[in-house]
């Protein structure tokens, strides 16, 4: 606050004034710091929806890949309904949301495509190269096959024999 007083003015006289310089500074700044707060509200969002379809590709890639799954449609099946209802509800951030599954001799494949919603990024991509939000997020998930898996473990067990004879007999 600033007081001038005029030379020969009696109390009753005297003029309260104050800077206006304050306002000004806050009407520019508050929307600066407004507007930052709010991206990094969205940029959590948008590193929480990450994570999540991270997570839910892998998980979704590992129930397709059961024991007690026989054939590759039914891998499918079970990868296509986990990886719909892994994120059912979860998502913040992001639009355009859609999921691919994959089923080949060897693995399942979960892939997720979105593209994530932040306020003024439309606007930042136009300006600024190499800004892009949108995800595509893959996980693969090696499918078990119990038959093979024990006859592996046959061969390597019957090669462990072999080298124990062979050791026994050369002491």
């Amino acid at each position: 606050m600033c007081f001038d007083i005029e030379i020969g003015a009696t109390p009753n006289t005297i003029k309260k004034q104050e800077d206006g310089y304050f306002t000004v500074e806050a009407a520019l700044i508050f929307p600066m710091a407004l507007l930052f707060t709010v991206m990094m509200i969205f940029l959590a969002f948008y590193s929480y929806d990450r994570c999540i379809l991270e997570q839910s590709a892998y998980e979704a890639a590992l129930r397709g890949t059961g024991n007690h799954i026989k054939s590759a449609q039914e891998a499918y099946e079970e990868a296509y309904r986990a990886a719909d209802t892994l994120v059912d509800g979860k998502l913040f951030a992001l639009h355009d949301f859609s999921y691919d599954v994959s089923v080949s001799a060897d693995f399942v494949t979960v892939n997720y495509h979105c593209v994530g919603n932040m306020p003024l990024m439309g606007w930042l991509c136009e300006y600024v190269s190499g800004v892009d939000l949108t995800l595509d997020i893959s996980a693969e998930a090696r499918r078990h096959r119990p038959t093979r898996i024990v006859r592996e473990f046959r061969v390597i067990n019957k090669l462990i024999h072999e080298i124990n004879k062979e050791t026994e007999e050369g002491t």
